[in-house]
């Protein structure tokens, strides 16, 4: 955790040291030093030479809105001195409190930053109008005695600095600066996340949440995802659905239709939302734009009234009754606040245009009441559309209910049921055409790989007291792959305990050969499934690069863009027989836990090159899904008094942000079909075109709900150890059926032997395991385990090719 203190010290530096920057850039600005050579130019250009250059007027106005000074001389009174300052001492602090909440990534970061820039300059000179109005009396106002020559320009051109001053030092800055409570989920690194809610000695981040448990769990979740997460339910519709000549990934143990569906409901259910918001937002914009910004102002002052943490670390409580009290105090002051900024605002003797901007006719009432019944009916719009997603979780996605309800409807675009016809394909296909460089999409990072090259050289005695005259049996790789297969499967069926493999190992540990011990596994006995192997599910996958396949006629159809995703038995063991070329066969072997939740996988590749066995073997683990996902398993019963009162005040922070995106994501989801169409045009031009197009899978729906973290510890053992089972009996199996056909299995043995007790070929160089170091110059790191990476199972084999010695590649 050394590296994540190092982070968030390193995060937090930055962030003081920029707000450093811009308070101290401010202040020198504003400084008599700065101001007074400005002052005396302008003096010279418009009061003796008389000038009529607007545009410098103005620039030289604008540079006037951060000066403060210590003598009341130029102000005429002592209240015109303090007044000034206070106004300034305001901009200081409000640029330096949006610095602190925010940070520009992203093209929302820099609209905020200059939204912000803009803001905070005009309020100022507002604060500094008033103040002015109201104390000073008698004193001209500033520069030019008409105001509105003074004070809209000047404010909004230094807001442009502003703003530019904002983007430039918010900038690049490490990722978890500014406030914990604002950071969006997946925004920080895990550790990051670690740090902040479970303190310095935590090693795992604190999961409230249940664990999968049943088959189906991770399907339901995934469901659940296209509620509680737009970004979820975007990525599956737009780069899944919505992308027809690309591949569909594989996802073990999920059902991908059932998640389309249901993200496709969920965009329906958003998109009724964003209208009504997008309709309360017109309305502040057509009769009063400006007052937008105090729409920002509004909704941020009640956000900090909710946002009040929890002393309990322990478990989550829901708020009590004095929290609503708090919020509903805090939105009363607003409205006055609303009421008096219009007053305040009509004062101004601005022309019709202006007048219209600042919503200052009739006494700035219309535009007050406007922007303060918009948020309120943007408020009940959220809350009306959480309240529906609660009771559609509550009533469909419990694990009761989750079995029972018929798939969602989706529209009736012809385009839609031929590309969902294609994912049910896929999903119970048997060919994962993939982009880019790694084949294994859809089964997360590998976690650990090794392989095999054995000699086939003939035995030096007969075989099970039978003598081989003409020398060993020839033998196929299909009939190699059905032995592991048929292994695993009476392994399955036996529970994981088949003597053959306690005797496999037996001879294994007695086989002579190089052997590096660590003490620590292999010396024992046979690792047992602590686990039972029913949901062991085996399978031939063939593996093809979507850029190798555009001539290729077993992968590209006539009647759809998407190439096949299923190949017959005797093309899957041509391809198995002859593995050349950007397509190979694999045997898959996936053991989901959990519910699903866990799914580790191996995938076993076998070849004969002249008289040399070759097998690699890649491991890998899907981890669970993100713990918001399993909210589903703790709504119990219908809603509660205390659960209502937490919906309805988080449905406050989340107000102002559905309310400015609400119009862009209205439009986006109204020009969805003809984005699609513009989208297939340019993709089938692109398909005659290039004779490299690309069909491969790019997304994952399974891998795109991965979570940082695991939630319960026991899911990492569970993994580790169904793989060890597995391994043990591949190689098993691969042992008795050499030594069944008259193959010498001497170097087998010693092979076999190194994977399993200590996972490591040594032949020069350093290798690292765990935090043991081996070789010349040897030193060791240990690090800690990545949830990306899965659990590792330390089975690893590291080596180079030589005459009779085995290659392999790092894990």
């Amino acid at each position: 955790m050394l590296s994540s203190r190092r982070r968030v010290s390193r995060a937090s530096s930055a962030l003081r040291g920029r707000l450093a920057l811009l308070v101290l850039s401010l202040v020198l600005l504003g400084s008599p030093w700065v101001q007074q050579p400005i002052w005396d130019r302008y003096e010279r250009k418009f009061y003796i030479e008389a000038s009529d250059s607007t545009t410098l007027r103005r620039l030289f106005e604008a540079a006037f809105v951060p000066r403060w000074d210590t003598s009341s001389a130029r102000y005429g009174t002592t209240s015109g001195l303090v007044v000034n300052d206070l106004a300034v001492l305001f901009l200081i602090a409000g640029l330096a409190f949006f610095l602190w909440r925010m940070t520009a990534r992203g093209r929302a970061g820099r609209i905020r930053c200059l939204v912000v820039g803009l803001a905070v300059p005009v309020a100022a000179n507002l604060l500094w109008w008033g103040l002015h109005t109201t104390f000073v009396s008698g004193v001209p106002l500033g520069p030019s005695d008409e105001m509105l020559d003074y004070l809209l320009p000047s404010g909004l051109l230094f807001g442009l600095v502003a703003g530019a001053l904002l983007l430039v030092v918010t900038t690049g800055l490490p990722r978890g600066g500014g406030s914990a409570g604002t950071s969006s989920i997946g925004a920080v690194t895990a550790p990051l996340r670690r740090w902040r809610e479970g303190g310095l000695g935590m090693t795992t981040a604190p999961v409230h949440m249940p664990v999968g448990s049943a088959p189906g769990d991770v399907t339901r979740y995934l469901c659940a995802a296209a509620y509680v997460d737009e970004g979820f339910a975007e990525r599956v519709v737009e780069d899944v659905l919505a992308d027809e000549a690309g591949a569909v990934a594989a996802s073990p143990d999920v059902d991908l239709v059932a998640v389309v569906r249901h993200c496709l409901t969920a965009q329906e259910l958003r998109q009724r939302r964003d209208l009504r918001l997008t309709a309360a937002f017109a309305a502040v914009g057509v009769f009063a734009p400006l007052w937008l910004l105090f729409v920002t102002v509004f909704l941020s002052t009640t956000r900090q009234a909710v946002t009040r943490p929890s002393l309990a670390t322990r478990g989550r409580h829901q708020p009590q009754g004095k929290a609503l009290v708090g919020t509903a105090v805090a939105a009363g002051f607003a409205v006055v606040l609303a009421f008096v900024l219009g007053f305040l605002v009509s004062m101004l003797p601005a022309p019709g245009f202006v007048s219209w901007l600042l919503g200052s006719y009739l006494a700035g009432v219309p535009a007050a009441l406007l922007s303060v019944a918009a948020v309120a009916y943007a408020y009940a719009t959220v809350v009306r559309h959480d309240l529906d997603v609660d009771r559609l979780l509550r009533t469909t996605m419990t694990r009761e209910a989750f079995a029972r309800q018929p798939r969602p409807t989706v529209p009736r675009r012809k385009w839609m049921a031929e590309r969902l016809a294609a994912i049910r394909e896929a999903q119970d296909g048997n060919v994962t055409v993939y982009s880019g460089f790694t084949p294994f999409i859809g089964y997360a990072r590998s976690a650990a790989q090794w392989s095999l090259a054995v000699p086939l050289l003939p035995a030096d005695g007969p075989v099970g007291g039978l003598s081989r005259p003409g020398g060993p049996e020839a033998f196929t790789v299909a009939e190699l792959v059905d032995q592991v297969r048929a292994r695993l499967r009476t392994t399955a069926a036996a529970g994981g305990t088949a003597d053959a493999a306690d005797a496999a190992v037996t001879d294994a540990a007695q086989a002579p050969g190089p052997s590096v011990s660590n003490g620590t596994a292999g010396t024992h006995g046979p690792a047992r499934s602590p686990a039972p192997l029913d949901s062991l599910v085996i399978e031939d996958r063939v593996f093809a690069s979507g850029t190798g396949i555009g001539e290729d006629e077993r992968f590209i159809r006539t009647r759809s863009l998407a190439p096949a995703a299923r190949l017959s038995a005797d093309e899957v063991e041509r391809i198995m027989e002859h593995p050349t070329g950007t397509v190979r066969h694999h045997l898959a072997v996936h053991v989901p836990l959990w519910g699903g939740d866990v799914v580790p996988s191996l995938f076993l590749h076998f070849s004969t090159t002249g008289r040399t066995l070759h097998l690699h073997c890649s491991n890998h683990v899907l981890g669970p899904v993100r713990a918001e996902y399993h909210v589903v398993d703790r709504l119990r019963g219908p809603l509660s008094p205390s659960a209502r009162r937490g919906l309805l005040l988080d449905a406050v922070p989340r107000t102002g942000k559905a309310f400015y995106a609400a119009p862009f994501r209205a439009l986006r989801q109204a020009y969805f079909d003809e984005r699609h169409s513009r989208r297939m045009v340019d993709e089938l031009r692109a398909l005659e075109q290039d004779p490299v197009y690309d069909f491969g899978a790019r997304v994952s729906v399974r891998e795109l709900a991965l979570s940082p973290d695991y939630q319960n510890y026991f899911q990492v053992v569970d993994a580790a150890r169904i793989t060890a089972l597995v391994e043990r009996h591949t190689l098993a199996a691969i042992r008795e059926f050499l030594e069944a056909r008259g193959y010498d299995i001497t170097d087998f043995r010693a092979q076999q032997q190194t994977i399993l007790n200590q996972g490591l070929i040594q032949q020069g160089g350093t290798s690292i395991i765990g935090n043991q170091a081996i070789g010349a110059g040897a030193s060791a790191t240990q690090n800690f385990p990545q949830q990306q990476s899965g659990p590792s199972t330390a089975l690893g084999a590291v080596g180079g090719p030589g005459p009779g010695a085995p290659s392999g590649s790092g894990t």
